[in-house]
Parts: structure tokens; C-alpha cells; sequence
């Protein structure tokens, strides 16, 4: 009995703490917007949804009908706490439980590269998925106002969808990137702060500066055309920062906009018809304002990363993941001139298979890949990360080992070729292939500049000495 206790008690547990912690989130989200709420207005920037939407997206053991029961609870409390009455507060929770119902489902269509943002096309997906969320809060909210028969069911579903939109399109987008660990954070995001700042000029901080400042002009200048004032600056930040980056300064100066509207710092033009409408518009361009720089930041991040897979695809032999000829040859040459201003060690070698040919012949040329790529992945495991390690052509590959002396080369080389003489590649009838290596190795003290050809070149004439003397030997001039 008490193992069965002790294994619910570690199974469900997760689940209890998700949930409490949804409600937690929900009552201090809700209470934020709330106290944003102007008179006889909804809140100025509601987080609520926004959040519990990303909540139930990254955690699992949030997302479960006792994490929907605290929502709903968090809801609640933070209406009734603030004045609201019983009816009045289910009311309004309903339209809120609506919007992120259709959030959860419509996002759990996308793969988890699109849920993460991690395509261009992600941010078109977003707009969607805040687009319908926000009219089915919209279309509850309309339908909770006839059944209270409390206010105009048209005017409702406009305050509520345009105010879930903006919250989505603003919150989402960081909030669906922040890392949750701390070993994602120090490789994410803050990797993202700490590279884009590292630089030592001012200048890389100019474009946020310009950002707050055009932001605080809003203010000041007023009218319905001041709301795009920080558009210039947004796109240069685009252009400068990582999507991640954007996206968090956009949380940061959207809920300024948003209360710059509310209260009546950034004037609307009125309109004797439907007194809500500059409101309205408003709120739909600042939500509009966010959407373009996120676009236009996803789609410069996607093209950066096929063009660093073309220069890495450029530098590297497509079948094994080591340098090619022609990178290994000019990384190399630098390699060796700084080796030579230090006056330091470097040593070269060279490694050729033993009867490749026969391989091919014997198992096909499928079974040849197979034994590169696992030769190449066993002379990696025994690299530095200062080391350089080329497919030169064919079965031939070459490292350069800076810093290391001779007879700790001759050492590696001696483990290099026991370790592919144990290594057993399987082929496709099952029967394992046996390879073996033979390895030339030449060490210099530089003083002066060589030509890495010519090192190169000398190894070459120890591997093939291997060669003559049996193979699967080291050689070493």
C-alpha cells in the first residue's frame, strides 16, 4: 500500500504543482490588467490569455483539466477580489477560457518548429492563431453581454477581440521563445543579449535608444499618426538585433502605446457614429506595428541560417562532416603561419584506409560511406577542439595538431589506428567490415613560415612508407 501511495504520490504531483502554478499565473496576470482598466473600459493590456495559452503550449503538466479547473479558478478570484460579482465574474472568465481554448488547438496543429517560432512562416501562423482566438473571445464575450443584458454585444466583441489580439500578437511571440531552464537561457536567449552587446560601440545600442526615445514622442507629439512614430526605429532594431531580441523590445514598449491610447495621451479621431471606433483602430495598428518588425526580423534570421548551411556546406565534405581540401588547405596555411609567430609545435599527419578499394568492390559503395563516416566520427572523438581534421579525397584524410609534441602525435596516431583496426562496420547482410590504417606523421619546431603543402607532402611520404612496410602501422619522419 504505501508503494502503491509512494508512486502516485511522484506520479501526480507534477500535475498538482502545474496546476497551482496556472493558477497562481492567471490570479496575478488578471489582477495586472485589471488594475489597467479604465473606467467602464476593459484593460488597457490584457496577459492573461496570452499567457496561459504559452503555459499550456511548454509545460506539460500544466495542460490538464485540473490546470483548465485553476484557470478558471485564477479568473475568478481576480474578479471577484476586485469588486466583480459572482455572475459578472464567470461571465467574464468564459470569453477567456474561449480564446485560449482555440489557442491551445489551433497551435497544437503546427509543428514544434512553427510553435517556437522558428521558421518566417511561424510569425504568419501566429498572426492566425491570435486572429481566431480573439474573435472566439469576441463571439463569447457578445453572447455573455445579451445573457446580462449589461451592454452592446457588438461593442463587446470588438473591445474583447481587438484586446486579446493585441495581448497575443504582443506577449506571444517572447514569451514562446524565453527559455525556461537555466541551460537553455545561458544558450538562448541570453547567448542572443550577450553577442549582440558584446560589441564595444555605442552604435550597437543605437537602435534601441532610438526605439524608448521615438516611443516617448508618441506622448508628446498625440494625434492617431503618432502610433507609428517608432516604426523607423522598430525596423532598424530588426535589422540589427535577433528575433529574440525584437520580439522582447516589443513586449517592452507595446504596453506604453497601450496606455498612451487608453488614457488618452495618444488622441483618436472622433467619430459622432461609434465613439469606439479611433479606439479600436488603434489598438488593431498597434498590434498591426508589432507583426511587421516580426516578420520582417523572422525572415532575415531564416535567411542568416541558410546562408551560414551554405558556408558550412561550402567548408565541408558532405558525406563525413570534416573540412574539405580547400578549407582544410587555407585554414590550415593560417594555422601554420601563427604556429610560426609564436615559434611554437605543430605536426602533421596523414591517414589512408588499407584495401578501400576492395571494400567498394567486395560490399558496395554504400558500405564504403558507412566505414568513412564511422572512421571520421572515431578520429573526431580523439580531436581537440584547436585541432583541424580534412577529407583531403577518397579514403585519404589529414589533421593538424597544433601545440603538441611529437611524441604525444605519435601517441594519437598509434591510437587512431588501433581504434579503426577495432572498429566493425556492419553491412547490410550483417556482415561486420574490418578496417585498418596506415598513418604518417611529421613534427616541427616553426621558426619561420613553410608551406602547409609541403608538410603536407612529408606526412604523405610516411603513410605511404606504412603502406610499404605491411600497412596498419604508424610512420613517423
Amino acid at each position: 500500500m504505501g508503494a502503491l501511495l509512494q508512486a502516485a504520490y511522484f506520479r501526480f504531483t507534477p500535475y498538482v504543482l502545474g496546476a497551482f502554478g496556472v493558477g497562481i499565473l492567471i490570479f496575478v496576470s488578471a489582477l495586472a490588467g485589471i488594475s489597467t482598466r479604465p473606467e467602464g473600459m476593459l484593460a488597457v493590456l490584457w496577459p492573461a490569455n496570452a499567457l496561459l495559452l504559452v503555459a499550456f503550449i511548454r509545460v506539460k503538466e500544466a495542460h490538464t483539466p485540473l490546470g483548465w479547473l485553476a484557470a478558471f479558478a485564477g479568473y475568478l478570484a481576480a474578479d471577484l477580489i476586485t469588486g466583480a460579482s459572482p455572475v459578472k465574474a464567470v461571465l467574464y472568465s468564459l470569453p477567456n477560457l474561449a480564446s485560449v481554448a482555440v489557442g491551445v488547438y489551433l497551435f497544437a496543429l503546427l509543428s514544434a518548429e512553427d510553435q517556437f517560432l522558428k521558421r518566417a512562416v511561424s510569425i504568419l501562423y501566429l498572426f492566425l492563431i491570435s486572429s481566431a482566438a480573439s474573435v472566439a473571445a469576441g463571439l463569447v464575450a457578445s453572447v455573455a453581454e445579451g445573457v446580462a443584458m449589461q451592454g452592446d454585444p457588438l461593442v463587446s466583441f470588438m473591445f474583447w477581440a481587438s484586446s486579446n489580439f493585441v495581448a497575443f500578437m504582443v506577449i506571444l511571440p517572447f514569451a514562446l521563445m524565453v527559455p525556461l531552464t537555466r541551460a537553455a537561457w545561458r544558450s538562448g536567449l541570453y547567448a542572443d543579449l550577450r553577442e549582440e552587446f558584446a560589441v564595444k560601440s555605442f552604435y550597437i545600442f543605437v537602435p534601441a535608444v532610438l526605439l524608448f526615445i521615438s516611443v516617448a514622442m508618441v506622448t508628446v507629439v498625440r494625434g492617431p499618426g503618432a502610433v507609428v512614430f517608432p516604426l523607423p526605429a522598430l525596423l532598424w532594431c530588426t535589422l540589427t538585433y535577433r528575433l529574440p531580441v525584437v520580439a522582447f523590445l516589443i513586449t517592452l514598449i507595446a504596453p506604453w502605446l497601450m496606455a498612451g491610447l487608453e488614457f488618452d495621451m495618444i488622441a483618436t479621431v472622433p467619430d459622432p457614429e461609434n465613439p469606439y471606433l479611433g479606439t479600436l483602430s488603434l489598438r488593431l495598428g498597434i498590434a498591426m506595428l508589432a507583426f511587421g518588425p516580426l516578420t520582417v526580423a523572422a525572415i532575415d534570421r531564416e535567411r542568416s541560417e541558410l546562408v551560414d548551411r551554405l558556408a558550412h556546406a561550402a567548408k565541408h565534405d558532405f558525406l563525413t562532416g570534416t573540412l574539405t581540401r580547400g578549407a582544410f588547405m587555407a585554414m590550415g596555411q593560417a594555422m601554420v603561419e601563427a604556429v610560426a609567430a609564436q615559434k611554437g609545435r605543430l605536426s602533421v599527419m596523414v591517414l589512408d584506409l588499407d584495401h578501400f578499394k576492395s571494400i567498394n568492390d567486395t560490399y558496395g559503395h554504400r558500405a564504403g560511406d558507412q566505414a568513412l563516416i564511422a572512421i571520421s566520427k572515431i578520429i573526431s572523438a580523439n580531436l581537440r577542439d584547436q585541432d583541424l581534421f580534412a577529407r583531403l579525397g577518397g579514403e585519404e584524410f589529414s589533421l593538424l595538431l597544433p601545440d603538441m609534441a611529437p611524441i604525444d602525435a605519435q601517441a594519437l596516431a598509434h591510437r587512431l589506428r588501433k581504434a579503426v583496426e577495432e572498429t566493425h562496420v556492419p553491412t547490410a547482410d550483417g556482415t561486420p567490415i574490418t578496417i585498418t590504417a596506415s598513418i604518417g606523421v611529421v613534427s616541427r619546431e616553426l621558426d619561420k613560415v613553410e608551406m602547409l603543402e609541403n608538410l603536407i607532402g612529408q606526412a604523405d611520404n610516411g603513410m605511404y612508407s606504412a603502406k610499404a612496410e605491411g600497412r596498419n602501422r604508424v610512420v613517423a619522419l
